[in-house]
């Protein structure tokens, strides 16, 4: 899944008709300007032109004309998996931050609920490979925010291979005087992005896939089936359906399978090799091939567990109707001794788990939607050994050498405060 991200595009406000506040822009990556048809932005335009920036229009109703044509923003749920230019427009999309009354700083085991778009960004890419993705999303109303706050949503995209269409806060928009502030944390953010470009290239490291075609009644199910593993921290990767016969399986631990529908015969039989293997199926009543011998029930009793070969084959007595127990089944299945990572004291965090192609190195990227440093010290555990650990920030200008400590299944690394985001490069 290739990101090509050339464009980094930025919502002009429409108060913003004095061309001096490009500045503002001076030191940042941002080379699109979406801008409202209007005249009285034309002084803006030229200028924005003459110093490099490209100028594309968007109107009222969410038209994008560009040098790649014209496009829409629309819904996220209602994108067209199948169809489109080169960039995807997806509105809609969650203003990252814990979520109000989630009960962030009840206590170092806590585990707030986060808004984040990091799931549909991993999807889209995967749907829609080779297309650039773009998130639109605006700062809530009413609301002063930091600038770390604008840090954290553009990771919320840049770490998934998507980018954000960045928008500014009602206030920043009538006083541009205050954005100085938020402009640097938002250039930071990006630059630190642009220089390690090469992250997003990388595959996702996961124990868990999820299979789905994610249409029709059940695609809000096997979206959100993504989401929830998210905030398990069990990294996981998008399976496409239509493209299911060339998907390499065999570094997989387990597979959801939560389509109403049961597979074709061909994906039957693929999905039962897999589970001969040793692999763990989770999927609903609607599974036909149930021969095998009964296996050690699930915790819940929500699921009839078969062996089948040297795996097992799980399945919900009942459709799947609540994708939190759906997650949390596969979990409880799967075993922490799959677990490729663990966090301690890392409620507000998501993570990314990202190795280079030739396994050497990895990334473990770290979005703080609090936007602060934790009130306790987080460790990351990893499952396996571990020669050298950096540790990077946006705003540094170099990595700090982790420890790494050795643990009962593999490694752990005690991390410093950070605030929006941090990434931990591994070498193993």
């Amino acid at each position: 899944m290739k990101a090509g991200l050339e464009w980094i595009p930025m919502r002009w406000p429409r108060s913003w008709r004095d061309p001096a506040l490009l500045d503002l822009l001076r030191d940042s990556p941002v080379n699109v300007l979406l801008m409202p048809p209007d005249r009285e932005l034309a002084e803006v335009r030229a200028q924005a032109q003459q110093q490099g920036l490209s100028c594309w229009e968007m109107s009222p109703a969410g038209e994008v004309s560009g040098p790649q044509g014209r496009f829409r923003i629309v819904a996220r749920g209602e994108l067209d998996w199948k169809g489109g230019g080169p960039i995807v427009a997806a509105g809609d999309c969650v203003w990252p931050a814990v979520a109000a009354g989630s009960g962030a700083s009840a206590g170092p085991t806590g585990v707030p609920w986060v808004d984040s778009n990091g799931w549909f960004a991993q999807l889209a890419r995967t749907l829609l490979p080779g297309r650039e993705v773009w998130l639109f999303f605006d700062p809530p109303a009413k609301t002063v925010l930091a600038a770390e706050s604008y840090a954290v949503a553009v990771a919320d995209a840049e770490v998934f291979g998507a980018r954000w269409a960045i928008a500014l806060d009602e206030g920043l928009q009538s006083r541009p005087d205050r954005a100085g502030p938020v402009m640097r944390a938002i250039s930071a953010a990006l630059n630190f992005f642009q220089r390690h470009r090469n992250w997003s290239d990388w595959p996702v490291c996961a124990a868990v896939g999820v299979l789905s075609d994610f249409s029709g009644e059940h695609r809000h199910m096997a979206e959100e089936i993504l989401n929830l593993l998210s905030r398990r921290h069990l990294p996981y990767r998008v399976l496409d359906k239509a493209a299911a016969a060339a998907v390499n399986l065999n570094d997989l631990k387990a597979i959801v399978y939560p389509d109403p529908a049961a597979p074709p015969p061909e994906l039957e039989q693929r999905l039962l090799g897999f589970v001969r293997r040793g692999g763990l199926l989770v999927t609903g009543p609607q599974w036909r091939a149930r021969a095998g011998s009964p296996g050690p029930p699930d915790v819940h009793g929500r699921f009839q567990v078969l062996r089948v070969g040297k795996g097992r084959l799980a399945i919900a007595r009942e459709a799947f109707s609540d994708p939190y127990l759906v997650a949390l089944d596969t979990h409880l299945l799967l075993g922490r001794s799959h677990d490729l990572l663990r966090l301690w004291n890392g409620g507000s965090l998501n993570v990314h788990y990202a190795m280079q192609a030739d396994g050497t190195r990895a990334v473990v990227h770290l979005i703080n939607y609090a936007a602060r440093p934790a009130g306790h010290e987080v460790t990351l555990g990893m499952n396996r050994p571990v020669r050298r650990a950096l540790f990077r920030e946006p705003a540094a200008s170099e990595p700090r050498a982790l420890t790494i400590l050795p643990a009962p299944q593999g490694v752990e690394l005690p991390l410093p405060g950070f605030g929006a985001y941090a990434a931990v490069e591994l070498e193993v």
